[in-house]
């Protein structure tokens, strides 16, 4: 008697597949490339001092 045996299939690791898939990649480059930059904007943006109060009167009128 012959038992046909079928080939196992062989786990693919996390990593390479994410590797693999190219447009997975490019759209996690350029989502993590955007969120660190509006963080970096962000922190500016905080440090920036306030607005002495004449500048807002004048501004303002």
């Amino acid at each position: 008697m012959e038992t046909k045996q079928q080939p196992e299939e062989e786990r693919v690791p996390f990593y390479r597949m994410i590797m693999d898939d190219f447009m997975l990649l490019l759209v996690l480059g350029v989502t993590i490339y955007a969120v660190f930059y509006l963080i970096w904007g962000i922190m500016e943006l905080s440090n920036l001092p306030a607005i002495p109060d004449e500048i807002k009167k004048s501004l303002l009128k």
